[in-house]
Formats: C-alpha cells, sequence, structure tokens
C-alpha cells in the first residue's frame, strides 16, 4: 500500500528547526567569522529569540544566545587587528555598553579597562583554527550572561555557560547588502519589539505578501504563466515552514520556502509526478493536503491559510492529473480488502491512520499503532497462546483495573462538580494523558533522533526514568504509572531498528540502580534487535490479533472513540483532544489563539472517526488452543497401530520443520530485500549530498575570489546603515 512509507528522516548535523525552541521561529544568516586569537568562519542565525553561531566545521560546537539572557549587539566598521583585539580584551561595564562605541578612544579604554584573563570559554570551546589576517573589518561586538554549547558530534544535552567574555564576529564580504540592512533591522525589531507575537506575524505575512509579488512579476518577465499560486505552510517533523505553492505552465509545481527555512531550497515536481493526494485535517481544521509522489519515499503536507484556498488547489489537481492518481481508493474499499485477507494489519492500520489524518509529516498527530504482546520477560514466544497477547478489547489505559479505579474515581468527582456548579463548560474526562502525542513519538526515537527530545525538553534528555530503557519496562510503566497510558507508533513493527541502536553512542544517563542506558533492552524471547521487531510483525499478523483488531479499531477509530460508548468502554480523553471541542473563533487575542495551539500541538488528539458502527471481522480460522491440539492428538492415536502413528507423527514434525525452515526463509528474504532498498536509497542519498557539497565548496571559493579581484569592502558603504543605527 502506498501509505506504507519511510518514517522520520534523521537530521544532519547542521543548524536546522530542532535547535529551536517551540515557538521560535528562524529567519536569516548571515556569512561570519568568530575572532578568538584565531579566527573561525560559519555562520549568524537570527531567530525569533536567538542568535546562533554555526562554525562551518561539523566537529565544532555551535553557540547559541538568547535575547533574554540580556543580549547586547553593537555594530563597528572600519576595524582593524590591533583596535578587535583590544575590543575583545576591554572590561566592558553597563555603563560603558550603553555608549555609542564609535565616538569612544578604544586604545584609552583598552589601558585603563585591560581584563587580567581574556575569552578562556571560547578558546576552550574552538581551539584550533586559522589565524586572523591583518586587514579591515566591520565587526559584530556582542555580550551576553549565558551561552548554551550544542555539540554535534556526538549530540548532547545543550551545556549552558556563564559568559563575562567579549564575542566578536566580523561579518563577510560576501554577503549581499540587502540581507546585512535586514538582519540587522530583524535583530532592532525582535529585541525591541512589545508583542512578540504580532512582530513575527507582521514579519510573516509582509515577506509572504512581498514574495508572492516578486514571484508573479519574474514569472510575468519570463513569460511564464502561474496556474496557481497561493500561501501556505509546509509541515515538517522538525518544524513548520512558511512559503508560497506555485503552479506553472510547463513548469510544473513550486514549494518556495521563505520562513524557517535554514537551507532555501526551493522544491519542484511534474504533475506527473504525483502519485496520490488526500484531504487533512491539521490541527482539527480541514485545511491541509497531503500528496505522495512516484519518487518519493516520504509525502509532503500543505497547509493551507482557509478551506477556500485547499479547495482551490485540490480542484485544480483533480482537473490535472489521471484517475490513477486521484484516491479512489475508500474506507469501505480497504475494510474489504482486509476482511477477505487480501490487506496485512499492518497495511490496514497505516491505512486507517493516513484516513483520519494522521501522518509521519505531523508529530501532534503520528500514526498510533497498538501493544498486541503482554509479556515481554519470558523467553517463550508462543503465539499459540491467548494469554502471550494484551486484551485488544480495552484502551491501554483501563488494562490495569486498580489505576482505572482511580481513573473512574475522579471522573465521577469531576461529574459532581459540574452538576454543583452548574457548569457545563467543564467537561469531565477518564484518562489525563493522551495515548498518543509528540511527547510518546520522541520518547520512543530518542535513539535515532535526540535532537527531538532535546527541543521539547528545552535543551536536555530530562530524567533517566523517563528515557526510553527497554520494552520490559516501558510495558510496565504504561500498566502502572498513574499518567501514562501510551500506545506503540509504527517502527515497532516495521524491519528497520535504528530507533533502537545507540548507533550515535548517546550519553543517556544512568538508572538509579547505576545502569548505563545505551541500546533499547528488547525481551528475552528475541536472539536480536531485527529478530525482535520481525517477532512484533509476526505477533500483529497472528490470526489471534486479527480476530481482536477490530475490538481496538472501534476504540480508537469507530463507534466507541466518542460519546456513551466511549463513556461505557472506559475511552475517554482530556476535552481538547476532541475535535468537536475546539473551537478557534472563540479565541479572542493572539495569547488565548497561542495557549490552544499548544494544547492542541503537544498534549494529543483523538483520530477522526471513520466507523460509525462495530467493525466488521475477518474472515479467517483462529489459532488452536492447546486443548484442541491435545484432542486431536488422542484422536488421531485411537485411529491408528503404534507403528504408523510414530511413522505419521515423524511426517507431521518433519512438515512442520519444512514450513518453519520455508517461513524463515521467506523472512530472511524479505529483510534482505528490505536492506536492498534501504541500501540503494541511501546510495542515492550520498549521491546527492556529495553533488551538494562540490557545489557548496565551489561557491565559497568563487566568493572568496570575487572578493580578491575586487578588492573592496562592501562594508564600508554608508547606505548599508542609514536606515538603522545599533
Amino acid at each position: 500500500m502506498f501509505f506504507s512509507l519511510s518514517s522520520i528522516r534523521k537530521p544532519k548535523q547542521e543548524f536546522n528547526l530542532l535547535h529551536l525552541e517551540t515557538q521560535e521561529y528562524y529567519f536569516l544568516s548571515l556569512k561570519v567569522s568568530l575572532h578568538n586569537n584565531n579566527e573561525i568562519r560559519g555562520k549568524l542565525h537570527i531567530c525569533s529569540r536567538s542568535l546562533v553561531f554555526q562554525p562551518n566545521q561539523p566537529k565544532l560546537p555551535m553557540i547559541k544566545m538568547k535575547y533574554s539572557n540580556n543580549l547586547i549587539m553593537k555594530i563597528l566598521r572600519n576595524i582593524d587587528t590591533k583596535t578587535m583585539n583590544q575590543i575583545m580584551s576591554i572590561k566592558w561595564t553597563p555603563s560603558l555598553l550603553m555608549e555609542d562605541i564609535d565616538s569612544l578612544d578604544i586604545n584609552q579604554l583598552y589601558q585603563h579597562f585591560k581584563r587580567d584573563k581574556n575569552n578562556e570559554l571560547l578558546d576552550r570551546l574552538y581551539k584550533i583554527q586559522s589565524r586572523t589576517a591583518n586587514q579591515q573589518y566591520t565587526i559584530m561586538f556582542l555580550r551576553v550572561d549565558k551561552l548554551f554549547v550544542i555539540n554535534r558530534n556526538p549530540i548532547s544535552p545543550y551545556i549552558t555557560e556563564t559568559c563575562d567574555e567579549n564575542i566578536v564576529f566580523s561579518i563577510s564580504q560576501s554577503n549581499s547588502k540587502q540581507n546585512i540592512v535586514r538582519f540587522l533591522k530583524l535583530y532592532q525589531g525582535l529585541t525591541q519589539a512589545e508583542d512578540e507575537n504580532s512582530f513575527i506575524n507582521t514579519i510573516i505575512n509582509t515577506t509572504l505578501n512581498e514574495a508572492m509579488n516578486e514571484h508573479r512579476a519574474q514569472s510575468s518577465q519570463q513569460g511564464l504563466k502561474i496556474e496557481l499560486a497561493v500561501k501556505c505552510k509546509l509541515i515538517k517533523p522538525e518544524g513548520i515552514i512558511y512559503g508560497l505553492f506555485s503552479i506553472q505552465r510547463d513548469e510544473g509545481i513550486k514549494y518556495i520556502p521563505l520562513i524557517n527555512s535554514p537551507k532555501g531550497k526551493i522544491l519542484m515536481w511534474q504533475l506527473t509526478d504525483i502519485k496520490f493526494f488526500l484531504k487533512y485535517t491539521y490541527m482539527f481544521k480541514q485545511i491541509g493536503l497531503e500528496i505522495w509522489f512516484f519518487n518519493k519515499k516520504r509525502s509532503i503536507l500543505l497547509v493551507f491559510e482557509d478551506i477556500q484556498q485547499l479547495e482551490t488547489v485540490y480542484k485544480y489537481l483533480i482537473r490535472k492529473t489521471t484517475k490513477n492518481q486521484i484516491t479512489s481508493i475508500t474506507i469501505d474499499k480497504l475494510t474489504e480488502l482486509w476482511v477477505n485477507g487480501n490487506l496485512s494489519n499492518f497495511d490496514y492500520l497505516m491505512s486507517l491512520n493516513t484516513f483520519s489524518s494522521r501522518s509521519f509529516c505531523d508529530l501532534s498527530a503520528y500514526p498510533v499503532f497498538p501493544w498486541v504482546i503482554s509479556e515481554y520477560n519470558d523467553k517463550t514466544f508462543d503465539l499459540s497462546s491467548p494469554e502471550f497477547f494484551r486484551d485488544l478489547s480495552r484502551p491501554v489505559g483501563a488494562l490495569n483495573k486498580h489505576r482505572l479505579q482511580k481513573y473512574k474515581q475522579s471522573y465521577q468527582d469531576q461529574l459532581k462538580n459540574q452538576k454543583n456548579n452548574n457548569n457545563n463548560d467543564m467537561i469531565p474526562y477518564i484518562y489525563p494523558t493522551h495515548y498518543s502525542s509528540p511527547g510518546t513519538v520522541v520518547y520512543y526515537l530518542i535513539r535515532k533522533i535526540p535532537e527531538f527530545v532535546i527541543k521539547l525538553q528545552n535543551g536536555v534528555f530530562g530524567p533517566t526514568d523517563r528515557i526510553f530503557r527497554g520494552i520490559d519496562s516501558t510495558w510496565y510503566t504504561t500498566l502502572n504509572l498513574h499518567a501514562d497510558s501510551k500506545e506503540l507508533i509504527p517502527e515497532f513493527y516495521s524491519l528497520d531498528p535504528d530507533f533502537l541502536i545507540n548507533c550515535d553512542k548517546l550519553e543517556l544517563g544512568m538508572t538509579q540502580e547505576g545502569e548505563i542506558i545505551d541500546d533499547a533492552i528488547i525481551p528475552p524471547w528475541a536472539n536480536s534487535m531485527t529478530d525482535f521487531l520481525l517477532k512484533m510483525r509476526m505477533a500483529l499478523e497472528s490470526d489471534y490479533v486479527s480476530s481482536q483488531l477490530p475490538k481496538w479499531i472501534d476504540l480508537i477509530f469507530g463507534c466507541k472513540t466518542r460519546g456513551d460508548e466511549a463513556v461505557k468502554q472506559d475511552n475517554l480523553f482530556y476535552p481538547y483532544t476532541y475535535a468537536e471541542n475546539v473551537n478557534w473563533n472563540q479565541c479572542r487575542t493572539s495569547i488565548e489563539k497561542q495557549a490552544l495551539e499548544t494544547q492542541v500541538a503537544e498534549f494529543g488528539q483523538v483520530p477522526i472517526q471513520l466507523f460509525n458502527s462495530n467493525h466488521p471481522n475477518r474472515k479467517l480460522k483462529i489459532y488452536s488452543t492447546l486443548r484442541q491440539q491435545q484432542q486431536q492428538q488422542q484422536q488421531q492415536q485411537q485411529l491408528n497401530s503404534s507403528s504408523q502413528r510414530n511413522l505419521q507423527i515423524n511426517d507431521v514434525q518433519q512438515d512442520s520443520q519444512n514450513k518453519d525452515y520455508v517461513t524463515c526463509l521467506q523472512n530472511q528474504v524479505s529483510s534482505l530485500q528490505w536492506e536492498n532498498e534501504k541500501l540503494k536509497f541511501n546510495l542515492d542519498t550520498i549521491k546527492q549530498e556529495l553533488q551538494f557539497q562540490k557545489i557548496e565548496t565551489f561557491n565559497s571559493q568563487y566568493d572568496q575570489e570575487e572578493i580578491d579581484k575586487k578588492g573592496q569592502d562592501l562594508m564600508s558603504d554608508d547606505s548599508l546603515y542609514q536606515q538603522i543605527k545599533i
């Protein structure tokens, strides 16, 4: 099925949206050099709450400077190497920083306020670099109380350092005048704005409107007809990118990223590249569109400003694409395929997730899969025993009866308070946490993408008792902790164990028992990580699970997700996890809207209801119980003589061994095919990265050659600073 695509891709070791706080935005970068006796070339990224310096060398750490930590910036032009070293060595007092540095006598200040020790912190972070050349600079002088050190090799939680040092960047001459002025204006606005949200929204809207006008003008000059152009957002697991979605005649589809896109790479496709497309409900708003392509392993998720824009794009794609590209598959057809045994449990669950607007692109509504096994501490893997499986007729939060009683008591107390206070706005609920949320997803993926956890936990991995240690311990906490009722994610039923293995040698901490947390601990019935995933998949596809799966579907996607049925089945969650309880029109201020967005995005969403009645059962033969097997053996013993019986038993055993051997070979072939596809994809990715690195190297060399040829200092142009004074 086309829904079974690759999950989240591991990010590269460079600046990306995962290095920002929640609700923080990236705007622009300048090429700079950090000076500290040596020169460290890199990029300075301006974001809505911080500046981030990224050295060109991946092994060197990045440093983050937050505006909230008393960040002060001064711009000085035509500074020689000696003066720059003096500026770095002066002990700047608050009163001196308030002065206009251009009017100060740097040499005199250096004589009176020379520091005994200079830039020990930066010396420690950046030890071996090229020496600073003797030339004229335009410098950016910074002071900040704290630095947040972001190590990239290996990835680790941020290191907070008290900073009493002078940070000096020289601005590269290869930056355009327009970018420099925009950078300085952004800094001035972001640090002085009274309402951060209003200022950011103004920047986004202004940037998008100007880009739209420029895009139309350029297309007109080039003789290209724009069939369709709208403002929209590209939803990715690491963040939201603002840009333009454009369709031009003979040019195909473009997505032009403008805000929150460090790479700024324009995405391009032809209409014939589209495989399928479906409408998507994003944050309980019906304004999204998910598109799959023939030549891509991952879909893209676009979110438009309103439903009218969505309909315009959707109808255009319907007109321009073939019937094969339009998703004619319906829920009824998928269910019929599954009922008749023509669709695997995995593919069916992925399909249901997709039709209920759950996507690998959307961390707030990630695909959800059930726990199906209940025994993770035994050496025996027994798919013939019903006790080996989890009760799929009950929500995971209701599997522990003692804990459920506490939940239901809290629910009854809420009902009494609602009645006594005559407050219908207070909607009672049973479970305080949801079975699927961004926190759940990043918990499982900490070894594959630790940046997710670091971002969600504000720069740290969090307490070691909340880190995903292993399957058995996670199943235990899911059953017993008060605020834990999480289900699984599709990765547990795939064949790629990279999310279980600590490939990057992350220092995840130590348990209270003194055990170092490394690879995820798998059950004794699994011989390896791959064997564990293979057996998890076997359990998911077993006859027993197939017979019970409709009951779980009723709880997650069906008739028991809401209303009286949800109450009867102990399947009621916090009110704002349901679309019908979220009214965006009631938000009167930007603060109220942001609070509701945070609730919906971070604390779970009940999937869109797909079925209004009980899900039909699958047409299959359920595994025989152990007693039935014993009865069959007794009957066979009565019908045959002792010698014939022994012969038949040997034949049965041989046949069983042959079947097991064939099954094992089939599993190995499937695994090898999967690995082959991964190798092909990785090879293509490596080729693209090598080509990109060649282009980057050429551009860097070209920039430096152009500067050497011209021999002029663009920073000395007074026109750059007529509009702004810092």
